[in-house]
């Protein structure tokens, strides 16, 4: 009998899909090498320091050394969702053995009762402990064991047990930014080792009807204005755990819940190229939309809650291709655009001047959210359940089914829009989906095309059509003189690249295919024309270059 009232229509490959060149493999090959950078001693010195055992080196930290410093044991989780994704679809021996490393001292420090968090059990009650660092564990300790490592599961459980008794229940949600306890319950629940107590204590302890309530009227004030301690894009997180909720109970409330919330981000909170608009510690309002680097938006840790609430959604609505359309369009221009080679991840992707800095930080809540997005990149490419194959992302790769497909696929994506699929094995046959994207069809809408009875040996060729697409700029920093456009071509975010900010250049809006040239080489380029002094860049290839993607524009 299922545990759940509402079952996925779709399953997601954890293993058999092969990257074999492309952006996508630059990014996962990108992210190893970063997660093969840390050092295991420095993630467990907050471990060594609470036993009492000898703690060489130094915990993680860079500017006012938050993340570490205030919340001993996170990178550790961090480390562990990288990695352990990563290794879900190739083998490599140095991420092995540092997560085998983790996980035996990890073990050892594991208190009798289930307590794992390097901390004093006084200070579990204080500042983000319950809630984002336990969350953080969690995740870690469950991706080590979908990734096969002895003894995962048995400690994220005995970490679970002790905090579904814990005396921190009757406050947590009231803690810093505690709404995001929340997915760290369902998520377990969901795994080999979840139990009923995992999802009563999530439902009593966390649960907020009204918030519920105000989502589903459509008022932004649930996003914007939420009272607990102070409002953030993590409440998307929180998003995730009511699907979770909805599929467990079969309660309607939490999915209309959560397609009305999708409905105002989308409408008011989202940028060009996917990135959410809300982050904190800012002033917001509905379709403020801030481009400049003094505020503060596009969080990469917004973009992996906004991926991974699409990918839900996908699952339990196959053939809405809004929700694959989205993953695609966050996952090209926010994360691979801040990714900086196997240095790090970009915290926030500004629009305008300059990407931030802190890609020089490996130890923030975005490093780990990046690394656990770049780890799962092959798991975005494809869907199945018996008898359908959905190809919801294009690139270079190969998929080994568990329904008995084995498909290949061909394409230059995201730089041309040629896609071969070749079906190389079939145990029976099946239908096959493909995605046309959005930005490939008039109504900017994507579907799937359906093929039924699809055999071992067929191909499928197709070309998606790379055009410009302008998007007006309106919110909190239009100018007074000019508008402000945005240029897209095929799935990528371009940016226009000079010094000082706003630019000024001279094109038509309505027209950009006149004006516009693509231009061969490794990195995409757009020339403009009748001006030699300023080119595009797709978003995703700057790093320190000054640029500006809503330049103010001269009518011609």
């Amino acid at each position: 009998m299922s545990k759940y009232a509402v079952d996925y229509a779709l399953q997601v490959p954890t293993g058999g899909v092969t990257l074999t060149g492309g952006r996508f493999l630059r990014a996962f090959d990108n992210n190893v090498r970063f997660l093969q950078g840390f050092d295991v001693d420095r993630m467990l010195y907050w471990y060594r320091v609470q036993a009492g055992w000898p703690a060489p080196g130094a915990p993680y930290a860079a500017g006012d050394g938050h993340f570490e410093n205030n919340l001993h044991g996170q990178t550790a989780g961090e480390f562990l969702m990288g990695a352990c994704t990563s290794l879900l679809w190739r083998k490599d021996d140095t991420l092995q053995a540092m997560v085998q490393a983790l996980l035996s001292e990890m073990a050892a420090y594991q208190q009798p009762n289930g307590f794992l968090l390097p901390i004093d059990r006084d200070m579990f009650r204080t500042k983000e402990y319950p809630n984002y660092t336990r969350a953080w564990v969690t995740f870690g300790l469950l991706d080590a064991g979908y990734a096969g490592f002895d003894g995962a599961f048995d400690m994220v459980r005995r970490m679970g047990d002790h905090f579904n008794h814990s005396d921190v229940l009757p406050f947590v949600k009231d803690m810093n930014l505690g709404f995001q306890g929340i997915l760290a319950n369902t998520r377990l629940y969901d795994s080999p080792v979840g139990v009923r107590k995992d999802i009563d204590v999530a439902i009593r302890h966390y649960q907020e009807e009204w918030w519920l309530d105000q989502l589903i009227a459509g008022d932004h004030r649930a996003i914007y204005d939420h009272p607990g301690n102070h409002p953030h894009s993590t409440l998307l997180t929180t998003l995730e755990a009511y699907l979770d909720l909805y599929r467990v109970t079969g309660w309607h409330k939490y999915l209309d819940a959560v397609r009305s919330a999708l409905a105002m981000y989308q409408d008011k909170w989202q940028h060009v190229g996917g990135g959410i608009v809300m982050c904190e510690f800012d002033t917001y309002y509905p379709g403020c939309n801030w481009l400049s680097p003094k505020h503060k938006y596009n969080e990469l840790c917004s973009t992996n809650f906004w991926v991974l609430l699409h990918q839900r959604m996908h699952r339990l609505e196959p053939d809405n291709a809004l929700h694959t359309d989205q993953m695609e369009n966050a996952l090209y221009n926010v994360l691979l655009a801040a990714q900086v080679g196997d240095q790090g991840y970009h915290y926030l992707n500004f629009l305008q001047k300059n990407k931030d800095w802190r890609y020089l930080d490996r130890a923030t809540c975005c490093a780990a959210m990046g690394t656990r997005l770049a780890g799962l990149l092959p798991q975005f490419l494809y869907t199945y359940n018996e008898d359908t194959v959905y190809c919801d992302l294009y690139a270079p790769s190969q998929a080994v089914l568990p329904n008995g497909v084995t498909l290949r696929v061909d394409t230059g994506w995201p730089d041309d829009g040629r896609v071969k699929v070749t079906v190389l094995e079939a145990a029976k046959p099946f239908t096959l989906k493909l995605r046309i994207p959005g930005w490939a069809r008039p109504e900017g809408i994507g579907i799937y095309r359906t093929h039924e009875n699809v055999q071992a040996g067929q191909v499928f060729e197709m070309e998606f059509p790379f055009t410009f697409r302008t998007v007006h700029y309106t919110g909190g920093e239009e100018l007074k003189t000019h508008e402000r456009w945005a240029l897209t071509h095929g799935p990528l975010l371009y940016a226009a690249l000079g010094a000082p900010n706003p630019l000024t250049l001279r094109f038509d809006p309505e027209h950009p295919e006149q004006w516009f040239t693509p231009q061969p080489g490794e990195k995409r380029t757009l020339t403009l024309r009748d001006d030699p002094h300023h080119m595009y860049m797709a978003y995703l290839d700057i790093h320190d270059e000054p640029f500006d993607v809503y330049p103010a524009v001269e009518w011609p």
